[in-house]
């Protein structure tokens, strides 16, 4: 269920990313475009909760050993 105090965490939290619930009840996360260095990234990322959104975003956020190698 879409809690406003939830969304507003999260923006505050992630604030280059776009924030939804889904009317079937799912939450969103969304961001891009990707800049030069940030291919194989995700763009966005879906959860059932906002804990688990929160979790999805950082480990989104959190740069892999790999992108390092990209650059």
């Amino acid at each position: 269920m879409l809690n406003d105090d939830d969304k507003a965490q999260l923006k505050a939290e992630f604030p280059g990313w776009s924030i939804i619930y889904s009317s079937a009840g799912r939450w969103w996360a969304t961001r891009g475009p990707l800049g030069r260095g940030e291919e194989g990234r995700a763009g966005s990322v879906d959860a059932d909760t906002p804990e688990g959104l929160r979790r999805e975003s950082r480990e989104a956020d959190t740069p892999r050993a790999s992108d390092w190698r990209m650059r």
